[in-house]
């Protein structure tokens, strides 16, 4: 008879041990082992973020495609709003701040100038210009001798700055930043004296009722209206910015 003894040809129990293993360990040998898997793994979660480039900055965000660019300035040669093109604005010291294809608009509509001359973004511009034709000449037109509107008396509209009321803890950026927002101090009609915006006295005469129409009807053509009453910042003015919200959100005060 041989000496040899045929294999055993029944196959190991699932689950069984491979002692081929490297090392001869287990599974359950290594289910202690609660080491990194690798060290990357473990420096991004003492880190709290994965590395990466910065988010790019607000303004390149917002920067209109040449497509957009062309149809908001040619609704602007069809309203009559006269403004040249700008170079591109930045800020050396706050990143987020500037405007990738800023226009300086020197009258909203034929015959209705903008004091200053500001600069902004062509969709802020628009705005204005569908406010002032759809809503200031009409209520101008309903005041007393039926006046006709001249200029708009306004401030800074591009302008790289924090949020009013927001401090150095926690500082937002303002719409101005982005050439988004535009201020306006008055109204100034033809032959007559100018209506400054400011805090409403309870007279009862047409320019109360004028700024109340003109600050009503702002928020159909702007996501924020701010002015007397809003915080003490803005007793002397109109904020008006095209901020984009969730839902599209309106906030006028």
């Amino acid at each position: 008879p041989s000496d040899v003894t045929a294999a055993d040809p029944t196959p190991p129990e699932e689950g069984a041990p491979d002692d081929g293993a490297a090392g001869g360990r287990t599974a359950a040998e290594g289910a202690g082992d609660d080491s990194p898997a690798d060290d990357t793994t473990a420096e991004t979660a003492a880190i709290g973020e994965p590395f990466g480039p910065p988010a790019p900055p607000v303004w390149f965000t917002l920067a209109e495609s040449e497509g957009e660019t062309t149809a908001c300035r040619m609704a602007l040669s069809v309203l009559g709003t006269r403004f040249t093109p700008e170079p591109p604005v930045t800020d050396p010291d706050l990143r987020d701040c500037g405007i990738a294809r800023p226009i300086r608009v020197t009258e909203i509509l034929p015959g209705v100038e903008l004091t200053g001359s500001p600069v902004m973004r062509c969709a802020t511009a628009r705005s204005l210009a569908l406010w002032v034709q759809g809503f200031l000449r009409p209520a101008a037109a309903a005041l007393p001798e039926g006046r006709r509107l001249v200029a708009l008396q306004t401030g800074p509209a591009y302008q790289c700055r924090d949020r009013v009321g927001t401090g150095a803890a926690d500082p937002k950026p303002s719409e101005h930043g982005y050439g988004n927002a535009v201020d306006v101090m008055g109204f100034v009609f033809e032959g007559a004296d100018p209506v400054p915006v400011q805090p409403r006295v309870g007279d009862g005469n047409p320019e109360e009722s004028f700024l109340a129409a003109a600050r009503g009807t702002a928020c159909l053509m702007f996501s924020t209206v701010l002015g007397p009453g809003s915080n003490a910042a803005h007793d002397d003015h109109l904020h008006l910015d095209i901020a984009a919200r969730n839902g599209g959100w309106r906030l006028c005060e």
